[in-house]
């Protein structure tokens, strides 16, 4: 642990300092290894605050690259000498940029990716800062996974915090349900080891990113990696908006009963639909071949099944590395069809007036809904067996505005129809009631904040207010 004769040394080395600011090193660094803070008018700053999403030109008054527990130690005393609130970053893929807000010290922990695996216990310890592809790569070569998101860039600790879901959701529980252990610097620089039924790690399983102190350290639960995903797509092209109504309510009505190990997406692409069915069990099959029987009349096109091996096949789910401009958020946790039934027609219209917006909506459902999970995490939206997504991509400048606004009119769409509770690692900056719409009921989130701090010293823009 850092001393307070190191801090006070530091302190004066940042407050002499005006551009990129060396800190010591942690416990057991090598003597060439450097952390820096980038201020604006640092040469590196720009760099700095690059994001996942182009389109954001985040401003934050500092950003503090980290290394170490003690960098981050020392970051929050930087933040509290200089009265700025601190973001965090873990992947930057927040689709907003709350991970490097403006006029913040953003503490960047993508550096923090440190991994490793008991082999007896198979408990996975690994840093904030590790993307969902060092992980996959370093647990698959071992025979276990942990069940999270597709996208490669995407770091471990955002996604957890937030809930954290993907194709083996439904068969093994979010990210965060498989959360068993954290390591946490609070608002003071004090570090807390949680584990088992502790309140603070309950918060964290759910309860967003950058809300109660900065976690150093997780540790999960593994499972043993799937041989194979089998994979099936059925897809319709010229679709009118009735029509995308019909195969939609069909959709919900075949995955409502899916087996646990499978999942499904409905891809609308203009008037293009693409529909994925994915499951790890082979048994699983006939039963799901059976009840996809209906989208198959409806469909133009059905795929055979094809098979690959678990480790090659989530390779094709991982995303482009970007950094690429977009607008993309949550568009609604869903219970079923009836909440989409008098829209339908319309969102689909929207959908297919403007180039570069898809809209999406996955299964959920399975293993999330298990009540263990729920009692032991502030996840708030598990009664949801599905999550709608919207996404705007554009490939010039000048298709930005249009994008951007079929996008928000959707969003109205769906707000003004109820559809207002949402998945916080999925945040829209227009958000009417943000906190409730990620958290619900967030009495015990609040009663978190004020014990770790106290001060709003973690401002997330959308997250828990005191």
């Amino acid at each position: 642990m850092i001393t307070p004769t190191h801090l006070q040394a530091r302190r004066k080395f940042i407050q002499l300092s005006t551009v990129a600011l060396l800190m010591p090193l942690a416990r057991g660094q090598s003597a060439t290894a450097k952390t820096s803070i980038d201020l604006p008018e640092s040469h590196g700053y720009r760099d700095a605050c690059l994001l996942f999403n182009s389109r954001l030109k985040p401003k934050p008054a500092a950003v503090m690259k980290c290394v170490t527990e003690d960098d981050v130690i020392s970051g929050i005393q930087w933040a509290n000498e200089h009265k700025k609130k601190i973001s965090l970053k873990s992947g930057g893929h927040c689709f907003e940029g709350f991970c490097m807000a403006d006029d913040t010290l953003s503490l960047d922990l993508s550096n923090m990716n440190a991994m490793s695996l008991d082999p007896k216990t198979h408990i996975f310890t690994v840093a904030p800062g590790a993307k969902l592809r060092q992980i996959n790569d370093f647990l698959l070569a071992k025979g276990r996974v942990l069940p999270a998101g597709s996208c490669a860039g995407v770091g471990i600790g955002g996604l957890t915090l937030g809930g954290g879901y993907g194709m083996l959701a439904r068969q093994y529980g979010l990210t965060c349900d498989l959360l068993m252990g954290l390591r946490v610097v609070d608002a003071e620089g004090k570090g807390h080891d949680c584990d088992g039924d502790h309140e603070l790690l309950k918060a964290c399983r759910g309860g967003g990113n950058g809300n109660f102190g900065v976690i150093t350290q997780f540790r999960f639960r593994t499972q043993k990696a799937p041989s194979h995903l089998y994979n099936r797509r059925f897809k319709a092209k010229n679709l009118t908006p009735a029509k995308v109504k019909i195969l939609l309510e069909t959709w919900f009505r075949a995955t409502k009963d899916l087996p646990r190990d499978a999942f499904s997406a409905f891809v609308l692409n203009g008037n293009s639909l693409t529909i994925l069915l994915t499951h790890t069990n082979l048994q699983s099959q006939e039963q799901i071949t059976a009840m996809m029987k209906p989208l198959e009349k409806l469909v133009g096109t059905t795929t055979r099944y094809y098979a690959p091996l678990y480790p090659a096949a989530i390779k094709a789910y991982y995303g482009r590395s970007g950094p690429l401009p977009f607008k993309n958020a949550c568009a609604g946790m869903l219970r079923g069809f009836d909440e989409l039934d008098e829209i339908a027609e319309k969102l689909a219209q929207h959908v297919a007036a403007t180039p570069g917006v898809i809209w999406q909506v996955n299964t959920l459902g399975g293993a999330i809904q298990d009540q263990a999970f729920a009692d032991a995490s502030v996840f708030a939206h598990r009664d949801c067996s599905y999550m709608s997504e919207i996404q705007g991509y554009w490939h010039n400048a000048a298709s930005e505005p249009n994008v951007i606004k079929a996008v928000d009119a959707i969003q109205n769409l769906l707000a003004q129809h109820g559809i207002n509770r949402h998945y916080c690692n999925y945040p829209d900056k227009n958000f009417a009631n943000p906190q409730t719409a990620y958290f619900g009921e967030h009495d015990f989130l609040k009663k978190i904040k004020r014990l770790y701090d106290p001060t709003d010293l973690f401002h997330h823009p959308q997250g828990v207010r005191l």
